[in-house]
């Protein structure tokens, strides 16, 4: 399928659906320190109820029928659970620690009174204090065994692994991190110190890496490559990621090679060009049923705002996600329109987002600042309005 010059959401669905047919295959990995910011492959259910039995939820005393109460032997956390208790009788309690069934309270401890081996109610105290099963945390409160927890496809936090824990898990299915190639092009661009007149300074080797692995990738090949039709074509076939994602060339000057390259590749186009600014120009092409390439514009930030389209949900795809949806955000300025989508990175303030300053397509201050981007429909947008808007993957 050729989507030529196509809405950005039929672009980002294309690219989801491109990342999804090269799918990473599951591993299983330690909780820690192997599964944090990894991406789940199978669904994660409780090995057993949580709690697993009754357990108080305040430290004090477990009590039966009324006071005054007879003191018996404490309960601990890591006790089994006791055996029921009997009316008139007071087990001192800890936080956590297993309650007998049946018709039992925990009275808390700033709440009780104790003199000469009896318990009774304190000044502070409820007449009715402690009610049936008050403070107590029933067995499978949390979640029932068997019960889905973590559901495939989310990306693991440190409280989603404290959860798989809990539930009695030692190791997580998770997807592979993809690899992804890189080539930068164009003879104009250097890698160190001050540009000469005539020349750029690389504005993606410092940045994609980083990005990647925060999207849960790994960086395999990186060349760069001079503005030369064969040694593109042998970009294109460099490398053994699932992913080559390129910088520059695909516009249709005298020395963009890149268009000429992949059809030399024999590669398919899924998508050429979006109806959006910056960063229509961009493609994504298929080369080969298990490699993907991910053509970005020359310029920093048309380039950047075409991998939030469509590189984003092009990863999320390879690594089982669902893309996330655009939320929506009050405008604190107007917004002109034009003929296509405009993406416009902003910043928050007390009105309402508003576009941050100095980002032109070959700028970068105006996303440096920024806290997202806005999407604009090609009406305009009014001040007050809500606009759709897209996250910063950083």
């Amino acid at each position: 399928m050729n989507l030529r010059h196509v809405a950005w959401d039929a672009a980002r669905a294309a690219a989801h659906r491109v990342g999804s047919a090269l799918l990473t295959p599951a591993e299983h990995v330690e909780l820690a320190p192997g599964a944090l910011g990894r991406t789940l492959a199978l669904d994660v259910q409780a090995h057993a109820a949580i709690p697993a039995h009754d357990t108080s939820a305040m430290d004090g005393w477990v009590v039966a029928g009324d006071p005054p109460w007879r003191l018996a032997e404490p309960l601990r956390a890591g006790d089994p659970p006791p055996r029921p208790l009997t009316a008139g009788l007071a087990r001192p309690v800890a936080s956590g620690a297993p309650t007998p069934s049946g018709e039992v309270g925990v009275l808390r401890s700033e709440h009780g009174a104790v003199a000469d081996g009896v318990l009774y109610r304190g000044p502070d105290a409820r007449a009715d204090e402690p009610r049936v099963r008050e403070h107590i945390r029933p067995a499978g409160e949390e979640s029932a065994s068997g019960e889905i927890l973590i559901a495939a496809g989310a990306v693991l936090t440190p409280p989603r692994l404290a959860l798989a824990a809990v539930a009695g898990h030692d190791l997580l299915p998770v997807r592979e991190r993809p690899v992804v190639d890189l080539a930068f092009l164009g003879d104009e661009v250097v890698t160190r110190g001050i540009p000469e007149p005539g020349s750029v300074r690389d504005a993606y080797g410092v940045q994609l890496p980083g990005l990647l692995a925060s999207l849960g990738a790994d960086v395999g090949s990186v060349e760069r490559v001079p503005d030369l039709l064969d040694r593109t074509v042998d970009a294109l076939r460099a490398g053994d990621g699932r992913l080559l994602i390129c910088t520059g060339g695909t516009a249709r000057g005298a020395s963009d090679h890149l268009r000429a390259a992949l059809e030399a590749a024999r590669a398919e186009l899924e998508v050429d060009g979006i109806a959006m600014r910056p960063g229509h120009p961009t493609m994504l092409a298929r080369l080969g049923p298990e490699r993907a390439v991910l053509c970005l514009p020359g310029n920093p930030m048309a380039a950047m705002v075409a991998f939030i389209v469509l590189g984003v949900p092009l990863l999320d795809g390879m690594l089982g996600r669902p893309a996330a949806p655009p939320h929506e955000i009050e405008l604190g300025a107007d917004l002109a329109g034009a003929r296509v989508t405009r993406f416009v990175a902003y910043r928050r303030e007390p009105g309402g987002a508003v576009p941050t300053q100095r980002q032109g397509s070959g700028m970068l201050r105006g996303l440096a600042e920024a806290e997202g981007l806005l999407i604009v429909p090609t009406g305009g947008a009014r001040r007050g309005e809500r606009v759709a808007a897209l996250p910063l993957p950083w």
